[in-house]
């Protein structure tokens, strides 16, 4: 059992504030706020809420507050609601470093932990040795294991912080925080694995191991660059794009044009998107062409006019160098938006794009996919599936697309960022939404399988 000791001041920060104004931000703002409390029901939502709130009186709220937060958000299980850091992660808040709980752990623990191989243990962190941690078993509605300092060469790190909790998902996973070496949480997934479990994620490793040689299990399956293009048969093209972030746009462009000749004359290509988690559409617009075979048939969305989201949008066109045509087209969504404060309205029209003409080459398009595809990515894939040239092979996407443009608005306090959608699909209304279910393949492929020489076998069978 470990005893727990306060120190330093309080920090300035007030969890059950913080709490109430991302509670409010969502409920007012968040897309699918209503849908997501229809389906969970208003009083299980009320009951909740509830239980978080009390939990940002607890004496240690200000350190766990992320967390609380974070059990708010993942109420309503969207991939497009979160948060991230708005901090240097190298620059230090003594004040807030020095508030920290310090938790008690004995020697005694500390031996019998040296022999476990379990979650529980110590581990040293690799990278520059500058941390040892004991991981002990401590359930709390926030978490079930805590990595508590028992050594540190770094003077703002004392024995007995926290540098890690986290809560199970499964036999190997826990997600929780990691506090970062200026003190500040961020989320982080943890997971345990290697021989005898002697690794926590990739940057920790079992007391007992450190002596050894470590040796990193050799992956077989093949390590892509983000965008790849190859002719992997005389019949067969192969292209990966593992973003369609907007940093890639002109790189997908380019990948696109130097093998137009070849991707006109080939019977089959394989696109390979997976872990692709989306980006811009302006990324993907330059594949359709060669998949094209009918009229492309799209639902718009509604986008709900709040007062906070008005503010974003304006901050978002300040804030880039976005060409004019862009900028127009956002101070018009704005303006609009404006003069429906409150209410829904159009945020973009239903559509059908008939403005390609099928090409002869490639006859066959199959798209590679996983669970990690999602977002823009979804959208592109709502959009290609429509051809009779396309085939989809692997895992179900993410799903997280029926509530989707999301904004960034700044904590109240915390030195966070609040992301959360602004629009909600009409696929919605005719029952076609993919949130948490995502767009399925034809063709599902395991683990254990080789992705590109099953395609293979797909195509030229």
């Amino acid at each position: 059992m470990l005893s727990i000791l306060i120190t330093g001041n309080a920090q300035t920060c007030d969890c059950e504030k913080e709490f109430l104004n991302i509670k409010k931000t969502i409920e007012q703002n968040f897309s699918g706020f209503s849908d997501r409390v229809k389906i969970i029901g208003k009083e299980t939502y009320g009951k909740q809420v509830d239980e978080l709130y009390k939990l940002t009186h607890d004496k240690f709220a200000s350190d766990n507050c992320l967390l609380i937060i974070n059990k708010y958000l993942g109420i309503f299980k969207s991939h497009h609601l979160g948060f991230s850091i708005n901090f240097d992660p190298l620059k230090m808040d003594t004040n807030y470093a020095n508030h920290r709980p310090l938790f008690s752990i004995t020697d005694y623990e500390i031996d019998r932990l040296k022999t476990s191989k379990t979650w529980e243990g110590i581990y040293n962190f690799t990278h520059d040795t500058s941390y040892k941690i004991a991981v002990v078993k401590d359930p709390t509605p926030l978490h079930d294991y805590i990595g508590v300092i028992i050594e540190s060469k770094l003077p703002s790190w004392k024995r007995g912080m926290i540098k890690l909790e986290g809560k199970l998902v499964n036999d190997s996973l826990i997600t929780g925080l990691l506090y970062m070496r200026n003190h500040y949480p961020k989320l982080e997934g943890f997971s345990l694995w290697g021989d005898n479990n002697k690794r926590l994620s990739g940057d920790w490793l079992r007391d007992s191991e450190v002596k050894t040689k470590l040796v990193l299990p050799t992956s077989t399956k093949k390590h892509y660059s983000t965008i790849d293009a190859e002719k992997l048969t005389s019949n067969t093209m192969y292209i990966r794009i593992g973003s369609f972030g907007s940093d890639y746009t002109k790189k997908i462009d380019s990948v696109l044009k130097a093998n137009d000749s070849i991707l006109n004359s080939t019977p089959n290509l394989i696109l390979d998107l997976t872990n692709n988690g989306g980006g811009t559409d302006d990324s993907w617009v330059g594949l359709i062409p060669y998949l094209y075979t009918q009229p492309i048939k799209s639902i718009g969305a509604d986008l709900l006019a709040s007062e906070t989201t008005i503010l974003a949008y304006k901050k978002l066109v300040e804030n880039t160098g976005m060409p004019k045509q862009t900028v127009d087209y956002f101070n018009n969504k704005i303006k609009r938006m404006e003069q429906a404060k409150g209410q829904w309205i159009t945020g973009n029209n239903d559509e059908i794009d008939s403005s390609y003409a099928t090409k002869t080459f490639p006859k066959k398009v199959l798209i590679l996919i996983n669970n990690q595809c999602g977002s823009s990515t979804e959208e592109f894939l709502l959009a290609a599936k429509q051809s009779s040239k396309v085939i989809l092979a692997g895992e179900n996407t993410i799903g997280n697309l029926d509530y989707s443009n999301v904004v960034k608005v700044p904590f109240s306090c915390y030195p966070y960022t609040l992301l959360y959608a602004t629009t909600r699909s009409r696929r919605l209304n005719i029952n076609q939404g993919i949130d948490n279910v995502g767009i399925a393949p034809q063709y599902h492929l395991s683990e254990s399988d080789d992705w590109i020489k099953e395609a293979l076998k797909i195509l030229e069978r």
